[in-house]
């Protein structure tokens, strides 16, 4: 077996067991020795690829992280005006959070947890990553309301999380004209008038 098709294949053991378990039991409930049990691995060969659990706590936020920037913006939004992409951006990722319950329960829990502070300030690239410069452009170019991006965040990705929340659970069966419905409410209340 190629070396390297094994240590991805085990990282990914570990990343997504880790992922499944932190859904089940939360952050603080997901000790190593459960994530190895679960994983099928020993917990040393855990420590052969993660420093610890902050460094696998980091790693599957970096990754989720890339998903969510991967679904709000597609190349099929390249282009398009700053509305439309939006709105497409809004409602993929909600869709990317009900298709996926447990990246929606880890994010929920790591942006909320204070064990995970000191690693959030060195690894949060908050002030220029993709999703601050989206809306800064908005800002900048006349779309939306003269904001800090903190205000932005809570109110757009808030909307998100609890409009899948409410989508997984079952309170609401949301389908994409809902999905709409809900992205223009957001809208209405960010863009410059």
């Amino acid at each position: 077996m190629n070396v390297q098709s094994e240590t991805a294949d085990k990282r990914k053991a570990i990343l997504e067991t880790t992922l499944e378990l932190i859904r089940q039991y939360g952050l603080q409930g997901t000790p190593i020795s459960l994530i190895a049990k679960n994983a099928n691995v020993a917990a040393g060969t855990i420590y052969h690829y993660f420093q610890n659990k902050e460094a696998i706590i980091t790693e599957l936020h970096n990754v989720i992280r890339e998903e969510m920037l991967a679904e709000m913006f597609t190349e099929k939004n390249e282009g398009k005006d700053f509305r439309s992409q939006f709105f497409s951006g809004w409602t993929n990722l909600c869709r990317y959070f009900i298709a996926n319950p447990g990246s929606l329960i880890f994010i929920q829990q790591y942006n909320s947890a204070p064990h995970f502070k000191g690693i959030k300030k060195k690894n949060n690239k908050i002030p220029v990553d993709k999703f601050s410069e989206f809306f800064q452009s908005g800002m900048d170019n006349g779309y939306l309301k003269k904001m800090e991006y903190n205000l932005v965040a809570s109110v757009v990705f808030g909307a998100i999380m609890a409009t899948a929340k409410y989508h997984i659970t079952g309170r609401f069966d949301y389908t994409d004209q809902d999905l709409c419905k809900i992205a223009t409410i957001i809208w209405d209340g960010i863009k410059l008038q």
